[in-house]
């Protein structure tokens, strides 16, 4: 059976909109809009949907660049943890349906690259038994969960896709001379210092 084709089309068109200005609808002249189609060819809607499937699946460059590590196990998991105990290491437990952790997972490669002297894993919750059951014991009740250990131990666990949260936590628990050390500022502190 064939492949789906997929046509992206970008076309121009001088389209008007209405708006409002001091309270009376008016006309604004006419400026070109661009529209982007997508059409997906294919015998069957399941093809189509495994095709807009892959393309939200496919990795960004900075997830290709950025390290972190997927683990498939607790034991490979607990194996990074032995392994650097002297560096803070932060796991994302997500799961194959989670739409926000596939959006998350940019954002989250940027702090890996930011936070470079910590460890960075990921694991897919719904992989097998032994991570479900890893879900269970660490109480991951949303998905994304990111939970931070130091020293082997737990210290910080959190869920949601709250960017700040992510990057609060881990400044938290950076130890001095750790790559991001520091450079964390609240976003109401910032607002006040740029208020000034």
């Amino acid at each position: 059976m064939a492949a789906p084709a997929l046509t992206l089309s970008l076309a121009a068109s001088s389209l008007t909109r209405p708006t409002v200005c001091a309270g009376a609808p008016r006309a604004v002249s006419a400026r070109p809009r661009l529209a982007l189609r997508v059409e997906v060819q294919s015998q069957s809607r399941g093809h189509a949907a495994a095709a807009a499937s892959s393309l939200l699946d496919a990795p960004s460059a900075e997830e290709m660049a950025a390290p972190v590590a997927t683990v498939h196990s607790p034991d490979e998991f607990q194996a990074i943890l032995d392994a650097n105990k002297d560096k803070m290491v932060v796991l994302m437990c997500k799961a194959t349906h989670c739409r926000p952790c596939k959006l998350f997972a940019k954002k989250y490669a940027m702090a890996a690259m930011q936070y470079s002297d910590a460890v960075f894993t990921q694991i897919m919750g719904d992989e097998n038994k032994a991570n479900r059951s890893m879900m269970i014991e660490n109480k991951v009740k949303v998905t994304p969960t990111f939970i931070i250990y130091r020293g082997g131990q737990k210290v910080h666990s959190h869920g949601g896709i709250n960017e700040t949260n992510l990057h609060r936590y881990i400044s938290k628990y950076l130890q001095p001379g750790e790559a991001g050390y520091g450079t964390f500022v609240e976003p109401e502190e910032a607002a006040a210092a740029a208020a000034r």
